[in-house]
């Protein structure tokens, strides 16, 4: 845990906003007679540089944007405490709700992972405009119907993760005759196709660690075949079934990838994932737009980076992958200055400060609607990335829709299915029957 306070500072430069976007209010329109101090627990806005471990926290972007926030508002101060975001954070915040004695803002997972606090939670919609809400993308991660256009929204979408993505090695897969940016399989029999031209070529096709074979490979071509986020509702309320036959052909299929991954996927780290594929033991790895970065450093021009492939040509969504807004940031309604704390809020999300978070290259991308990319980002990658993150096939966290109970049942069971240790109906009628056991049906 990093705890500090941010003293009021000379203001940093904050530049010019991009031509043509729009703003939300940079300084909070509340008046005050009196000090205010709000509490920020953060777990979404890095203060560590893996590359550089000696900057020091006063180089990073947020605590740039809280002397900024501060130097507006002469009035407010913040002190800063930062967590690893997750279960350990849940609990923290639990107890100090409890007993009224938790942060005034807070970053935390979106979706489920924020919903289960929604006691705790101020209400965000008479706080945002319809015009204010419209400058921001991600808002069916902020409330209990993913519905993107509903006003009962409890916190505001803070970033996007971007969206799922095969990186893959150019020169490994050009020397299997292979070139995805001309001839990317368009189902899953010619995907397989293709993993088989790849393992012919004597290179080991995929490297994927846990979370990539269920979450972003699994659950994206289910999610394409059941329409997405709403489809992952019915999952969630018993009007759907993982053991449907159109799912457990899925599952099937996608056991088959098994031979063509790294040997121990099922219990592989990412970042481990991440190696195997910087090593050139393995032509194809998952990622999103936080791992540009890093994979550009291993392979500069020779990276290439492709949308998953869907299962169908027939799905209703097409063309897609998982992610989106991940993330999201938080007022408690104890608070005694919710106000101030809304203000905060809307000050770290206005556009200037988004560009400025972009500028950073910290963090995820930012959530501007409408926005021009390229004015943000020099990789075209991570412009891509921006891109595709605002188009209809991209599907919200499957996770942060499901009950965690369910989740942590899908993981365990799709270990064992990924192995053939159980088969595709058991591992669908195992997660069954832990969402009846969840929803007490």
């Amino acid at each position: 845990m990093n705890v500090s306070h941010m003293t009021r500072r000379r203001a940093i430069q904050a530049g010019t906003a991009a031509a043509g976007l729009a703003l939300l209010p940079t300084a909070m329109q509340v008046t005050a007679q009196d000090e205010i101090q709000l509490t920020f627990w953060n777990s979404t806005l890095p203060i560590e540089d893996p590359n550089d471990l000696t900057k020091p926290l006063e180089d990073f972007y947020v605590y740039q944007a809280i002397t900024r926030f501060e130097e507006a508002n002469p009035s407010i101060t913040v002190a800063i405490e930062t967590f690893p975001g997750g279960n350990d954070l849940f609990t923290k915040y639990r107890t100090a709700s409890v007993a009224q004695d938790g942060p005034s803002v807070m970053g935390i997972w979106s979706g489920t992972y924020m919903l289960q606090f929604q006691e705790f939670l101020e209400p965000m919609g008479p706080h945002f405009t319809e015009e204010e809400r419209a400058l921001l993308t991600g808002w069916e991660a902020v409330n209990p119907d993913f519905d993107p256009d509903s006003p009962d929204i409890y916190g505001v979408p803070a970033g996007s993760d971007g969206v799922t993505a095969f990186f893959y090695n150019k020169r490994l897969l050009a020397d299997a005759g292979l070139d995805p940016e001309q001839d990317w399989p368009a189902n899953i029999d010619a995907f397989f196709t293709y993993l088989d031209a790849i393992a012919e070529s004597g290179v080991t096709p995929l490297t994927l660690g846990e979370n990539a074979i269920i979450w972003q490979v699994l659950l994206w071509w289910i999610g394409q075949t059941i329409g997405g986020a709403p489809g992952f509702g019915e999952f969630a309320n018993g009007e759907r079934n993982f053991s449907d036959p159109e799912i457990v052909n899925i599952i099937q299929r996608w056991q088959g990838l098994y031979d063509y991954t790294v040997p121990g996927a099922e219990t592989m780290e990412g970042s481990e994932a991440g190696q195997v594929f910087a090593g050139e033991e393995a032509a194809m790895t998952t990622g999103l737009f936080g791992s540009i970065d890093d994979m550009r450093g291993f392979f500069g021009e020779d990276l290439g980076m492709v949308k998953l492939p869907n299962f169908s040509e027939d799905a209703p969504l097409l063309d897609g992958g998982i992610g989106g807004p991940g993330v999201a940031f938080i007022v408690s309604n104890y608070d005694p200055n919710v106000e101030a704390a809304v203000g905060f809020v809307k000050f770290l999300m206005s556009a200037e400060e988004l560009e400025l978070r972009a500028a950073s290259g910290e963090g995820h991308l930012v959530n501007l609607a409408g926005v021009d990319a390229s004015a943000l980002y020099d990789d075209p990658f991570k412009i891509t990335q921006q891109d595709w993150a605002n188009e209809p096939g991209t599907i919200f966290w499957p996770d942060n829709i499901l009950n965690a109970e369910l989740t942590t049942e899908i993981k365990v069971q799709s270990q064992l299915a990924w192995t053939s240790e159980i088969s595709a109906e058991e591992f669908a009628s195992r997660v069954d029957a832990k969402r009846d056991e969840v929803i007490g049906s």
